[in-house]
């Protein structure tokens, strides 16, 4: 008796309720990560997925040197977790990708766009189109802003960000933005302001610190170059932008303050083995050497400059750099002075 009433429930079970599992497929996943600029991570780095539920959560495979990496991924088509993939290396933040809609049994394999990692603090230079903080009352302004930007039209966007500012002036993100405008047009001057109103309506945001630096030196204006970064790094104990000490030793050195100018330089140089602050610093190089010059050590200046351009042998005055080379401490090199700080 005890067996048939057994039997009976199982057959319940199958007909009545749904299956318990349900087919599962392999799909075979290929990608890459690169850096912002293309070029493969410093070290290998692990893929892994993040779902919706705790259970579709997982770690995945490690890439190999040139960023490649390859799932072999068991799939559940009929299961409605919403997953992505990412990637994860310590100091760095990755772009995602969502999977939710592989399925396996249309698609045996695939290749994914590539996953794109940055550093975890966002590029100062970069603009934050979220609306997330945007006050109320310049919302549809902001939006406006970023409608334009999209578009293509930079001018328009800067209409909008003055209405943003006119109507929150203590919206920090908004002059930090209507600076990062002025700058693309260059409006060096306007741009100098809208960092300094940005500091001003939040001194504890740091990256108008740190493009306030910048735009200080393309102007020339090296108090203020020196001001802004020393004032970042008074604040920034972390150091997430250490491009910042590359603009203090421009500024300091014309300043000719030559000790400290070589200090800042040399703190730079200490990230310029990673990929995505390499061509924001690697120019402290030249630093080292306009002070080595300054300082009638010749051969040191010259062995900075040849580092230099074996580091970015791209860079837009490399002509002038190697005249430099050649001509740094002879009289016939008094004319040869390329900018410490490029445009």
């Amino acid at each position: 008796m005890r067996v048939i009433l057994g039997a009976g429930l199982a057959t319940f079970i199958l007909c009545f309720l749904p299956s318990a599992r349900a087919d599962v497929y392999q799909l075979i996943i290929r990608g890459k990560v690169t850096m912002q600029d293309g070029s493969p991570p410093p070290k290998t780095v692990g893929i892994e997925r993040i779902c919706s539920d705790i259970q579709g959560s997982a770690p995945g495979p490690i890439t190999d040197k040139k960023g490649e990496y390859l799932w072999r991924m068991d799939v559940d088509p009929m299961n409605t977790r919403a997953c992505r993939l990412r990637a994860n290396l310590p100091g760095y933040v990755s772009t995602e990708i969502d999977i939710s809609a592989l399925n396996g049994y249309i698609k045996k394999e695939i290749e994914l766009e590539t996953i794109i990692l940055g550093p975890r603090s966002p590029d100062p230079n970069s603009l934050n189109s979220s609306n997330s903080d945007v006050p109320a009352k310049a919302r549809s302004a902001w939006k406006a802003a970023m409608m334009a930007v999209d578009a293509g039209n930079p001018q328009e966007a800067v209409t909008h960000l003055q209405q943003v500012v006119m109507e929150s002036p203590k919206f920090g993100r908004g002059w930090h933005t209507l600076g990062l405008l002025y700058d693309n047009i260059d409006k060096l001057p306007e741009a100098r302001d809208a960092y300094q109103h940005a500091i001003e309506a939040d001194p504890k945001l740091l990256p108008p610190y740190v493009m306030l630096s910048k735009v200080c030196g393309r102007l020339r204006d090296w108090e203020c170059g020196r001001q802004a970064a020393d004032t970042y790094l008074k604040l920034d104990a972390k150091r997430l932008y250490p491009e910042v000490y590359f603009y203090q030793a421009v500024a300091l050195y014309e300043l000719k303050n030559l000790d400290g100018a070589k200090a800042s330089a040399e703190e730079a140089l200490q990230e310029a083995n990673r990929p995505d602050l390499k061509k924001k610093v690697v120019r402290a190089e030249f630093v080292l050497a306009k002070v080595a010059a300054a300082k009638r050590d010749y051969p040191a200046a010259r062995d900075h400059v040849s580092k230099y351009l074996a580091a970015d042998p791209n860079t837009p005055d490399a002509d002038q750099l190697k005249a430099y080379l050649q001509l740094v401490g002879k009289p016939e090199g008094a004319g040869v002075d390329p900018a410490l700080q490029l445009p």
